[in-house]
Parts: structure tokens; sequence; C-alpha cells
């Protein structure tokens, strides 16, 4: 399940993390990824902040179940 930077304000994906060995960081925090856009979301300009915990959201993927005929 890949770890998700959104801006809250307009949805953009500020940064994607996949699976480890992506890059040499790993999973970057939520200050570094306002520090490499400025604090600003390059798409609306609305300031980057740390999100408090009430603003995660932890979303499981679901199975594709396959139908047998």
């Amino acid at each position: 399940m890949p770890v998700r930077y959104i801006c809250k304000n307009c949805g953009y994906e500020l940064y994607r993390f996949e699976k480890v060995g992506q890059d040499f960081y790993g999973v970057r925090t939520p200050s570094e990824i306002k520090s490499i856009y400025g604090g600003k979301c390059p798409k609306c300009g609305h300031p980057l902040g740390v999100p408090s915990l009430s603003e995660i959201k932890i979303a499981l993927k679901k199975k594709a179940v396959l139908a047998t005929s």
C-alpha cells in the first residue's frame, strides 16, 4: 500500500512512496515534503503544514474476489 501526501486544499498528490527500495531516503516525513515545496502546494499555493493525527487517513486495499463458475 502506498504512502501518499495530498494537499488538503486541492487534492494534488505531493508525494507517493510505493515500495521499499524506491529511493535512497525511504518514506519522507511531512516536514520534508513541506520543505521540498517551499511550504506551499505547487498547484494551488495553499500553505502546507504537518497534519494532526485526526487528519491522517489509513485505508486498506480491498482484495479482488475471483468469481468461479
